[in-house]
């Protein structure tokens, strides 16, 4: 399967079913793009070794942000919660302004694309949302304890190029298709956008090299 930047890291954290060809995408891609990808990345389970190093974010880009739970299933799925979800969502970004230009609920896990013009109130929407929600659906409380809720630090990715912008536009239309029609769907819709990404790499590369 052809390579797509803005896919590999989102894969990784997010569905373990795409494990198989989240590999393979990382075998195709080069090191210095894995390593500058991986330094504008922040959380997810696979960068727990990260932790003490700040979170990278870039005030005015567009960032990918990823909240997990595997205890959201059922009752405390955030899709069976989507109206508080999305209130909650609506009220913790306007309070912060962060601008949400993008985002979609799979039950488990929540993909945001959001731009920001003040880090410090960025990380205030992270901490807050993420508090506030996992007590609303779990109802807990002093008290009455439930215990860790998410699986890590949120995910947090700052996309640089128009490329990787089209390679997360892509995966959002993706999983909004998986959430109304199913994997079939979705996979079948991916498979086609990551060639067109591919094609759309090799074009460039070889306009550069006849500039060369």
């Amino acid at each position: 399967m052809p390579s797509n930047l803005s896919l590999f890291l989102v894969i990784k954290n997010t569905e373990t079913e795409m494990r198989t060809v989240n590999n393979m995408q990382l075998d195709l891609l080069p090191q210095k793009d894995l390593r500058s990808i991986k330094a504008r990345s922040f959380g997810g389970s696979s960068l727990k070794k990260r932790r003490k190093v700040a979170r990278p974010l870039r005030e005015g880009l567009i960032h990918h942000v990823v909240f997990k739970s595997r205890k959201a299933q059922g009752q405390l799925s955030f899709y069976t919660h989507k109206k508080l979800v999305h209130s909650l969502l609506k009220e913790r970004s306007h309070k912060f302004f962060v601008e949400i230009l993008d985002w979609v609920n799979m039950g488990n896990h929540l993909h945001l694309k959001v731009k920001f013009k003040d880090k410090k109130r960025f990380q205030n929407f992270l901490r807050t949302f993420a508090a506030i929600l996992a007590r609303k659906i779990t109802g807990a409380h002093r008290g009455k304890e439930f215990g860790k809720f998410w699986d890590g630090l949120v995910f947090t990715r700052v996309l640089t190029s128009k490329y990787e912008e089209l390679g997360l536009a892509g995966y959002f239309e993706g999983n909004h298709r998986q959430r109304e029609l199913g994997y079939h769907e979705r996979d079948r819709y991916l498979t086609q956008w990551n060639q067109f990404l591919y094609r759309l790499r090799q074009r460039r590369a070889s306009s550069v090299a006849g500039a060369g």
